[in-house]
């Protein structure tokens, strides 16, 4: 009898993954997500795993059920509980913080919402993602409390059905959410929206975009190579998070044009493709336009829901001074991303990627549009230069904005923040 307890006491510990030793035991949270219907993410992707043969992450749905969970991490408990939830599935590949009882609790002050209430759906598995396992995953991500709200409207935005989620975590496409920031919350939060502003350096910048990614990947279930079937994944799928350079933007702030107050705080999130440098340096106003045009033409799609034009702020002031505003730039743009029929329909038509009765349409002695673009944002960020950029967005993903709720402790938060 004493052999059979001790075995299955052993098998307990392989099953977990843990090392069958003594050492502390901590308390953490559980960061997988929950469908309605009360079965877990993981038990969906393990299925999947099974059926197409996959055998990563090696612990894929070995977790007791429930809010949290007592590990046995040995004499390490940082390193311990970061090599369960790696086995697990459960990170981005890099370390994550141990989301204990203090440290939930801890970011949980940054909301005055009950922990249980559902904010969003997230896609592909569509798990809730309720106040409390946002506050799991932006423990693990290294955020502050005070970065509780961002998170809270982006998770809100990513989970609208128009920001298509359910395909963009499932692509072969090299997509990833994107979200962008206005408001007076930026220099509250110390957000980058100067030189570097979508690389590396800032702890907002990086963890709140980092918890948004991990909550895509630990609540919604969308897990590299079981159901994102991106073939080569992008950067920014650790973290990609810009703030609005509003005081270098000689035009008014995005989220006025989005239909919010100046001095709103909001959040937009897009289903970015990628980035495209635009040298602007050498380049009067129209020539920088005609390079953005012809970046444009390029792609390889005829229809863009959305497309970003991130301009560098001293392109911005020369555009301004030159009498454009943002209605004249899109202008532009629709006038001159265009391409000979002959091109249009080597590309598109005989490609088979557009339909046969669009012939009857096009003018086969004129220019053809590409892309066609419902919503070109364009924002001003970054620091000195003229090296701008242009993110086309996915195709199947709108831009989507909320505006941040600040909780009535909002101004005990940033005090703390600034000790």
């Amino acid at each position: 009898m004493r052999k059979i307890i001790l075995g299955l006491v052993l098998a307990s510990w392989l099953m977990v993954g843990l090392p069958a030793c003594g050492g502390p035991t901590v308390e953490v949270y559980n960061p997988a997500g929950i469908r309605e219907d009360g079965v877990y993410v993981d038990e969906l992707l393990k299925k999947t795993m099974d059926e197409v043969g996959k055998t990563r992450p090696p612990l894929a749905d070995q977790f007791p059920r429930g809010r949290t969970e007592k590990v046995r991490a040995g004499n390490d408990v940082y390193a311990g509980v970061n090599a369960l939830f790696y086995k697990r599935g459960w990170t981005d590949g890099l370390p994550i913080v141990p989301p204990t009882i203090d440290k939930v609790r801890a970011m949980l002050k940054g909301t005055d919402l009950p922990p249980e209430q559902v904010v969003g759906i997230v896609e592909g598995m569509k798990g809730q993602a309720t106040v409390e396992k946002i506050a799991v995953n932006a423990v693990m991500a290294g955020c502050r409390p005070e970065y509780m709200p961002v998170l809270i409207a982006a998770v809100q935005a990513i989970a609208e059905p128009e920001f298509g989620l359910f395909g963009l975590a499932a692509t072969t496409n090299p997509d990833t959410p994107m979200l962008i920031i206005n408001g007076p919350i930026i220099n509250e939060l110390d957000i980058n929206a100067g030189t570097n502003a979508l690389g590396r350096g800032w702890q907002a910048n990086a963890t709140i975009g980092r918890a948004l990614h991990l909550i895509v990947n630990n609540v919604g279930g969308s897990w590299p190579g079981v159901s994102d079937m991106s073939c080569f994944g992008t950067p920014g799928d650790y973290t990609m998070l810009l703030a609005e350079n509003e005081e270098k933007n000689p035009w008014g702030p995005l989220q006025v044009e989005l239909g919010f107050a100046k001095g709103a705080n909001v959040v937009t999130a897009v289903g970015a493709e990628g980035t495209q440098g635009i040298l602007g340096i050498g380049w009067d106003s129209e020539g920088f336009l005609r390079v953005v045009s012809a970046h444009l033409a390029g792609l390889e799609r005829q229809e863009r829901p959305v497309v970003l034009l991130l301009i560098a702020q001293d392109t911005a002031a020369m555009l301004a001074r030159d009498g454009y505003t943002k209605d004249s730039i899109r202008e532009y743009i629709a006038e001159h991303a265009r391409i000979p029929y002959a091109e249009y329909k080597a590309r598109f038509l005989d490609a088979g990627k557009e339909a046969p009765e669009v012939l009857g349409k096009l003018d086969r002695n004129g220019m053809v549009p590409v892309p066609v673009i419902d919503q070109l944002l364009i924002v001003v960020s970054g620091g000195p230069g003229e090296k701008s950029m242009l993110i086309p967005g996915w195709g199947g993903s709108k831009a989507i904005s909320k505006e941040i709720a600040l909780p009535p402790n909002w101004d005990e938060l940033l005090e703390e923040a600034n000790k």
